[in-house]
């Protein structure tokens, strides 16, 4: 069937692929330079220079600030405190995230306590992602825009702040799905839909694994553990089709996927700073899956991305799985596991076994962070449960 556009939706298709404006060049007078190095659909990097009239080695306290041109009300407002360098010169780069697609932005540089910015430029955000198939790009709402992760960014701790719980990208490569997972942002596919939402929880639930938890003292795992055995990595793929039929069954839905099963088994098989796990409970007398602890690790800091309890029954193989994993990731030397959002149930963990809210960009992200640091440059004292659990493990011999 021949496909016939009118020219009208031509000249949109222009516009909406044309790149960002350029930005708005004002004189600059040499001692003064400001350049907009990358403009996205949402976010712009500004590097910028100041020649000024101090001694070398001067400290100095000044203020970037990015606002709409169309309010000039400063939305984004940073300080920083500099040392001129031998000809009296400070310089930097700017990095802005989540911006609005189409929009004017002007950046403003001043000195301490001036009226008067030092530099001011302006530059337009583009109108929608990079490479996007044209009746996707048609679809998208401008206010999407903002959370939107593509090929385009260069992903990093900046995530930490969005301003919503969500990011999203469209169907995204191998390469952006593993970085997003770097940067701590799983990612939920859903079949027939392009777009793949990305947790990415201004409040992230976590367990503080520091605090010496009492997980082998639970009444369901001291009663029933000689009844199990774990294993990590046994079947990875077997074991994520087990919760995708879960997931199936009690939901009438999944966002397990064939090729998210696939990237992340690459993922593990690669076996390089982020690491992949299955974590499977099996009943000893029958040799089913009881349950099944779905995980991925960065450096000091685990992260499960889900579970699901194949053997219902007043043991409680799920509660038994999750105590006992707590108690390997302990021993393995992990310091914090990372849940998710916060749902009811999960309060039970708050207390004594150190359930926490952190804040993404203020808590969590150093911890992230440092995670990440571990893993890049000591890999040797980077935690891997499955090194832990290499043969499996008989419950009653905890």
């Amino acid at each position: 069937m021949s496909t016939i556009f009118h020219p009208a939706m031509t000249s949109v298709y222009n516009l909406l692929r044309a790149p960002p404006a350029a930005p708005t060049t004002l004189p600059d007078d040499g001692r003064h330079q400001v350049s907009f190095e990358k403009v996205t659909v949402n976010s712009m990097r500004v590097k910028w220079m100041a020649e000024l009239s101090l001694e070398p080695q001067s400290k100095v306290s000044i203020e970037t600030t990015l606002s709409l041109a169309q309010s000039e009300a400063p939305q984004i407002h940073r300080t920083l405190e500099l040392v001129t360098g031998p000809d009296g010169v400070i310089d930097g780069v700017a990095d802005f995230h989540f911006l609005l697609p189409g929009q004017e932005y002007v950046f403003c540089l001043y000195l301490e306590r001036s009226k008067d910015p030092l530099l001011r430029r302006s530059a337009t955000t583009g109108r929608c992602g990079m490479n996007l198939p044209f009746h996707l790009a048609m679809m998208i709402p401008a206010e999407m825009w903002m959370t939107y992760v593509g090929v385009e960014h260069e992903l990093g701790e900046w995530l930490g702040s969005c301003p919503e719980d969500m990011v999203w990208a469209v169907q995204p490569s191998f390469e952006l799905l593993r970085g997003l997972w770097r940067n701590a942002c799983f990612t939920l596919p859903s079949t027939g839909s392009p777009v793949t939402q990305c947790p990415n929880p201004i409040s992230r639930y976590c367990l503080d694994l520091t605090r010496s938890q009492p997980w082998l003292r639970s009444k369901k795992v001291r009663r029933h553990k000689g009844d199990f055995r774990v294993t990590v990595n046994a079947d990875y793929r077997q074991t994520f089709k087990h919760c995708e039929k879960i997931h199936l069954e009690n939901h009438r839905s999944t966002w397990i996927t064939p090729d998210l099963v696939s990237s992340l088994d690459r993922c593990r098989k690669e076996d390089s700073d982020l690491k992949v796990y299955s974590i499977e409970l099996w009943e000893k007398s029958s040799g089913k899956l009881a349950a099944a602890i779905m995980g991925l690790s960065m450096g000091d800091v685990f992260h499960d991305y889900t579970m699901a309890t194949m053997m219902r029954d007043d043991r409680s193989p799920g509660a038994i799985l999750t105590k006992v994993v707590g108690h390997l990731l302990t021993e393995a030397g992990y310091t914090l596991w990372y849940w998710g959002y916060k749902n009811p149930y999960m309060a039970e963990y708050d207390g004594q076994y150190g359930g926490l809210l952190m804040n993404n960009a203020k808590d969590f992200w150093p911890r992230w962070r440092s995670a990440m640091e571990m893993a890049a440059s000591c890999p040797e004292k980077s935690p891997d449960l499955a090194k832990q659990v290499q043969t499996g493990l008989d419950l009653s011999l905890l």
